[in-house]
């Protein structure tokens, strides 16, 4: 289960196959940490929820990518299903982590 509410098979086959889908992004697990991943709505630093398996996958260029930009514990802000899989569930953990996103101007 994801924080959207969709289990993350689901939410992947919402987007897969180059479908555009308004408030869904799709891209490759290795475009994640690219300086370009989602830059005009901030970056890696707005990166809150993934599956822990991913983030377990990909840990080292996370920690290289986020270190590059300035945020070496990046890292460690990142919430996944142990943490919760609903808003409620992981917006205490964002606040206490003190993630970058949330001092970040609001996508709405």
């Amino acid at each position: 289960m994801t924080p959207c509410g969709m289990k993350f098979t689901t939410l992947a086959g919402t987007i897969g196959g180059g479908l555009s889908t308004p408030g869904f992004v799709g891209h490759s697990k290795y475009n994640i940490c690219q300086r370009k991943f989602i830059s005009g709505d901030g970056g890696l630093q707005r990166l809150v929820w993934m599956p822990k398996m991913l983030k377990e996958e990909i840990r080292d260029r996370i920690e290289k990518r986020a270190e590059e930009i300035g945020i070496p514990n990046l890292y460690e802000m990142i919430a996944d299903e142990t943490v919760g899989v609903t808003e409620e569930e992981i917006f205490p953990f964002l606040e206490e982590m003190g993630h970058p996103a949330l001092t970040m101007e609001s996508l709405f």
